[in-house]
């Protein structure tokens, strides 16, 4: 991750200490990603064979206690370029990160069913954390996702107060106007020679709410142009981090 600190333009703001939950690098990554891409014509089998299998492989490393949570997105629109399915799973402890290594070695990418394997052309890992998170006060009925991979150009504890300052502002305030249900922030811990920084996760509550999405960004962005702080924010966008292309997926298993 760059650290080109000098460089930035910095809004015109003390930078308060990060709190102890900031404090990533004491113990190892405690999420996981993991991106699935398949031939276009095995996309069905690989969705069916998914969710027939009831996340059999995940489902026993959480009852194991293993893992403490998981989530299944599947690409809603066949991409080329982009994955199929994605894997979100989190762990309580560095030791359990530990112990997934033994699921890694048994079944090939965690895939739960006998046969699956047989269409997959590429699995891509990427250890992470959660560094931000907005879990839903409930969870919606039909979710739609919006999975945002990004560059950062800055060092990570600025990122960190770049999404306080400038992201979670305008995303609580989606979810205020009810289009919003949750969202995550991961940081990718090794990224040296990988696509992406950051992976943003935002989770909709419906297609009518995504579909709302920029007419809802346009307003609140509106109403925070009085807001002297996010505005210094907002002119260094361009220097902090460079949005890559987004991914709109379905749940198709999750541990909630």
């Amino acid at each position: 991750m760059a650290t080109r600190l000098s460089m930035l333009a910095l809004p015109l703001l003390i930078l308060t200490p990060l709190g102890a939950q900031d404090d990533i690098l004491d113990t190892g990554p405690m999420s996981l990603i993991i991106q699935y891409h398949c031939a276009p014509a095995f996309r069905p089998q690989l969705r069916q064979a998914i969710t027939g299998s009831r996340f059999e492989t995940f489902e026993r490393a959480r009852t194991n206690g293993i893992l403490s949570g998981y989530r299944v997105l599947f690409n809603r629109y066949a991409d080329t370029d982009h994955w199929d399915m994605l894997a979100l799973l989190s762990f309580r402890k560095y030791d359990e990160v530990v112990r997934w290594r033994a699921v890694e070695e048994r079944v090939l990418g965690a895939l739960p069913a006998e046969g699956i394997a047989q269409g997959i052309t590429a699995i891509e890992s990427y250890p992470a954390d959660l560094v931000r998170e907005k879990a839903p006060a409930a969870a919606p009925d039909h979710p739609v996702y919006l999975a945002i991979p990004s560059r950062i150009s800055a060092p990570a504890e600025y990122f960190l107060h770049f999404l306080d300052g400038w992201e979670r502002p305008q995303l609580d305030a989606w979810a205020e106007e009810g289009i919003l249900a949750g969202y995550s922030f991961y940081m990718q811990r090794y990224p040296a020679g990988r696509p992406w920084d950051s992976l943003a996760v935002l989770e909709y509550k419906d297609d009518l709410s995504l579909g709302a999405c920029e007419k809802t960004a346009a307003k609140v962005r509106k109403a925070l142009q009085s807001d002297q702080a996010w505005q210094r924010w907002d002119a260094d966008t361009g220097n902090t981090r460079v949005e890559q292309a987004a991914v709109i997926a379905d749940e198709i298993g999750s541990s909630r």
